[in-house]
C-alpha cells in the first residue's frame, strides 16, 4: 500500500506541475495576442526602443521558465516569425515544444521552436573574436552513431577557451539550427586555424549541415537493414 500511495502522490505532483506550466503558457499567449501590435513595427523603432520592447517580451516568456530566449523576425510578405529558443539547453527543449504547440492562431505571425539554420553567411563578433562560417572549416570524428566535430577558425588562440566555446556554439546554432546543433552532434572542439596548409584535410563549414544530415541518415538506414 505504501508504494501505491507514493506512486499516487508522484502522479499528482506531476499533474499539478503540468497544470501550472500550462497555465503559465496560456497566460503568455494571452498577453502576446493582446500586445502583439507592439512588436509589429520593431524595424521602425530606435535601437533603445527595440531593446526595451524585446525585453518586455522576454520578461513575459521567462515567467514560464528561466533560460529561454525569444526573437522576432522582420516582416516577410506580411508575416513575422516569433522564435522561441532554449538557448541550446537540452533540458528545456520540452518546454519550448509545449509553448510552440499551444500557440494560438495569430494573424500575421508564425511561431517557430528553436533557432533555425541560416541560409546566408554571417559574422558573429564579440570584441575581437569573430566567427564567419565562410572562413571556417570542420573535421568530423565518427564513433558508431555519435558524431564529434573539431571546428577551425582563425584567431582563436588569442582568446579565452571558454569564451571561444560559448560564442562558437552560438555560431553553430545558426549553422546547424539549435535543435540539430544539440541533438545531432555529441561534442564540439574549437581550434585555431594557424596555417593555410592546415585546410587540406578539412571540410568547409558551409558543407556541415549536409554532412550532419547525411551522417545520421546513413546511420538510420544501417540500423533498419
Amino acid at each position: 500500500m505504501k508504494n501505491i500511495f507514493t506512486l499516487c502522490i508522484l502522479l499528482l505532483l506531476t499533474a499539478c506541475s503540468s497544470s501550472i506550466s500550462s497555465n503559465k503558457t496560456e497566460a503568455f499567449w494571452l498577453w502576446f495576442v493582446e500586445n502583439r501590435a507592439e512588436f509589429e513595427h520593431l524595424n521602425e523603432a530606435t535601437r533603445n526602443e527595440k531593446d526595451e520592447k524585446l525585453n518586455q517580451l522576454l520578461e513575459q516568456l521567462l515567467k514560464i521558465d528561466d533560460g529561454l530566449a525569444v526573437e522576432v523576425s522582420n516582416e516577410s510578405q506580411g508575416v513575422r516569425d516569433l522564435v522561441i529558443s532554449a538557448e541550446g539547453d537540452k533540458e528545456k527543449f520540452p518546454v519550448v515544444k509545449e509553448i510552440v504547440q499551444t500557440a494560438p492562431f495569430i494573424p500575421g505571425w508564425t511561431v517557430t521552436a528553436f533557432r533555425q539554420r541560416s541560409d546566408d553567411d554571417f559574422t558573429l563578433q564579440y570584441r575581437s573574436l569573430r566567427f564567419t562560417p565562410s572562413d571556417m572549416y570542420f573535421y568530423p570524428i565518427a564513433e558508431g552513431d555519435s558524431l564529434d566535430l573539431i571546428i577551425y577558425s582563425k584567431g582563436l588562440k588569442n582568446h579565452n577557451p571558454d569564451t571561444v566555446a560559448f560564442y562558437g556554439l552560438i555560431a553553430m546554432d545558426n549553422v546547424l539550427g539549435e535543435y540539430d546543433c544539440v541533438m545531432k552532434v555529441r561534442h564540439y572542439d574549437f581550434q585555431d586555424l594557424v596555417d593555410e596548409k592546415d585546410k587540406s584535410n578539412l571540410k568547409p563549414l558551409k558543407d556541415l549541415p549536409d554532412y550532419v544530415d547525411s551522417f545520421h541518415r546513413n546511420n538510420q538506414r544501417n540500423k533498419s537493414q
